[in-house]
């Protein structure tokens, strides 16, 4: 019987150091934390109802790398509300097996079920000051279920936990909530810790909605990684198939190209108001009013001698060779000299000067003297002023007649000079 005595009065002590051990063991507070703020408009609310289950058992009093689970697991919920959007979303907070002088209950709602608000979840998560009661997440998990009765929309359970000394009754009543809401339940776990028989219940919780997931506390660590943890839970993404920052329901201006600065309804900039966006704009600073083409370039003004035909060539019958030269009569001055003026006023011209002739005489002559007589064209404006950059030459020669080459009326009308505005 003494030498029993002895043997308690060994053990006794050395838990007694053991105890002394792990209370003089110096912990840290939870990392430093800024949450990442999710980006307006590119999300849409999927779940009507969030509830958080809080573990305060006696086991959250150990260390984990260095930080009390129970802290850590406070702050996994703490970092959620700061990190997530403001929601009309109903909420719950709620723990359990916590230190009996936070509450004599095995189970108490610290937020809630109310609309969500940041700073009452911050408030409730005050409540929950010290762990160090049992492990009852059952009776959370069956509370969960009495606080949304009736309750319509989808729900989001988020359970933060070590998932240590539970046994399988977590389980079943994660089965009866998934009888109870159906479809419209998810589940999310979060551990805190590394004991392999807490990783597989938690684990276990998640797969029971089909639609969750488990998660360790170290995953969602930084904003960033919260970010998309919040993201998972609440929002679903939305649709932005042109990658241009503005979701496709709202987007005027669908398939905009990637890397173009967008307006807030989706569409290009138009910086000049000329109804050409910038980024196909090649006349940019064009004046108010002035008609523009596709481009956005100033639709060119033919002068009042020309024939616009239906190509968008310039056709000026005044411009006159001698018989079979390429030199200018002088009754062909009064015409160029219009086309002169006509350029001045629109500086933004650039042109093609195309020579033309009927079909008298061989072919390789008629090509030769159709660019001569384009050639000599040029260089009358050319002398007038006009920059040489802003025209070229083509001579056609027969190939593009616009009337019959069968009459001497039709012959007339191929030996001709047209103008092609370019860009």
């Amino acid at each position: 019987m003494q030498k029993r005595g002895w043997g308690w009065m060994v053990l006794a002590m050395v838990l007694a150091v053991a105890v002394a051990g792990c209370a003089t063991q110096a912990l840290s507070p939870p990392p430093q934390f800024t949450p990442e703020p999710i980006q307006k408009g590119m999300w849409t609310q999927k779940v009507e109802h969030l509830a958080f289950v809080l573990d305060g058992s006696s086991s959250m009093l150990e260390g984990y790398n260095g930080v009390e689970k129970f802290a850590l697991a406070r702050s996994v919920v703490a970092n959620f509300n700061q990190g997530m959007p403001d929601l009309k979303v109903q909420t719950l907070v709620r723990s359990f097996g916590h230190d009996p002088g936070v509450s004599p209950a095995s189970t108490m709602a610290l937020f809630g079920p109310a609309d969500y608000s940041r700073d009452g979840v911050a408030s409730g998560l005050k409540r929950a000051a010290k762990a160090g009661g049992p492990s009852p997440m059952y009776k959370a998990l069956q509370q969960v279920g009495a606080d949304f009765k009736g309750a319509e929309g989808d729900v989001a359970l988020v359970v933060v936990s070590d998932g240590e000394e539970m046994g399988d009754a977590p389980l079943a009543v994660a089965n009866g909530l998934k009888a109870q809401f159906k479809d419209r339940l998810c589940i999310y776990t979060v551990l805190v810790g590394n004991d392999p028989a807490g990783a597989a219940l938690m684990g276990k919780l998640a797969a029971v909605s089909g639609c969750g997931r488990a998660i360790k506390a170290g995953d969602v660590a930084t904003g960033g990684q919260m970010a998309g943890f919040v993201k998972e839970v609440l929002l679903g993404e939305v649709k932005d198939s042109d990658g241009d920052g503005v979701p496709d329901a709202s987007d005027r201006c669908p398939g905009t190209p990637r890397n173009v600065a967008v307006d807030s309804q989706g569409c290009p900039k138009d910086t000049d108001g000329d109804g050409v966006y910038d980024y196909l704009d090649r006349c940019p600073n064009t004046g108010a009013g002035v008609k523009v083409d596709q481009y956005g370039c100033p639709v060119p003004t033919a002068t009042k001698s020309a024939i616009v035909t239906a190509a968008g060539t310039w056709i000026f019958k005044g411009i006159q060779f001698d018989n079979n030269s390429a030199v200018l009569k002088a009754s062909s001055y009064g015409v160029l000299d219009e086309i002169v003026q006509g350029m001045k006023d629109q500086p933004s011209l650039n042109v093609e000067i195309q020579g033309h002739t009927d079909i008298s005489g061989a072919h390789a002559y008629n090509m030769s003297l159709s660019q001569r007589r384009a050639d000599a064209v040029k260089a009358y404006l050319i002398s007038k002023g006009i920059s040489a950059e802003r025209m070229t030459t083509r001579g056609y020669g027969p190939d593009r007649p616009v009337a019959t080459n069968a009459t001497a009326a039709g012959r007339a009308e191929n030996r001709r000079v047209e103008f092609k505005p370019v860009y």
